[in-house]
């Protein structure tokens, strides 16, 4: 019944916070502590939007609203599609050697590129992943799963273990060169798609954007809601928004976008 889940999403971390951050406005207040009590009523405020609207998810929708889906039948054949990390982590606990995570939607749009003949060959980006003795890869477990399932017939490459979107820029950019590459198909989500895009056009590569992973309430078009019990999935959303706006800021500073 929707009362006992209602229960329960205010006895989980997010519902205890918002409920706590108001006790404590409240104990402050009369106590006549004026400035804590404003203090902990904004962190509350400040909750309640993330966790019981939309407003998190309109955040990251900013993000994604440039960037349209992409017909792929009515898009040209590239010479490689790249898909970024953030999807895969190799583990020596699962089955297939790799557990999938919020970005997985990466790799299965680039695979759908190649089951449809839109890219020559497939490049997965990614991090690394620290075992006791020794570190795994992401684009690794990812070409050795892709294989063993036979799931494409294209050459596939790795990046290796990539420390950031700068330094798959770097790395494709080299790998292009070397195999004389001009046409380049650029896959991660929505919303990472602007910093992406301009890293790798400062590195050095034309890039055809293939955004997927929408996040979005509005983008994906479902029924809207007002208010709702607490639910984690606005820390996500904020969390995705604001670290893609604090990277841009990084990224110009350091000079890898315009």
């Amino acid at each position: 019944p929707l009362s006992v889940k209602a229960v329960f999403d205010f006895i989980e971390p997010q519902g205890l916070v918002f409920i706590g951050l108001l006790v404590m406005a409240v104990m402050f207040a009369r106590q006549r502590q004026k400035l804590l009590a404003a203090f902990a009523a904004v962190l509350w405020l400040i909750t309640g939007l993330v966790v019981c609207t939309p407003f998190a998810s309109w955040l990251i929708s900013t993000l994604e609203r440039p960037w349209e889906p992409v017909n792929l039948n009515s898009l040209e054949v590239c010479d490689a599609v790249v898909s970024l990390g953030g999807g895969l982590e190799p583990s020596r606990l699962e089955p297939t050697g790799l557990r999938t995570k919020g970005g997985a939607d990466r790799l299965f749009c680039a695979l759908e590129m190649t089951r449809r003949g839109k890219a020559k060959a497939l490049v997965l980006g990614g991090g690394g992943f620290r075992f006791h003795d020794e570190h795994g890869s992401e684009a690794d477990a990812g070409i050795e799963w892709i294989q063993a399932w036979k799931l494409t017939d294209v050459p596939l490459h790795s990046l290796g273990i990539c420390s950031d979107t700068h330094d798959e820029a770097v790395k494709t950019a080299a790998l292009a060169a070397k195999q004389g590459w001009k046409r380049i198909a650029l896959v991660t989500s929505a919303y990472h798609m602007t910093r992406s895009r301009a890293t790798f056009e400062k590195a050095g590569i034309q890039v055809v954007p293939v955004p997927c992973n929408y996040l979005s309430q509005q983008m994906r078009q479902e029924r809207p809601y007002w208010f709702k019990t607490p639910d984690v999935t606005g820390y996500g959303y904020a969390e995705a928004w604001m670290h893609e706006i604090v990277g841009q800021w990084v990224y110009r500073w350091r000079g890898w976008i315009e």
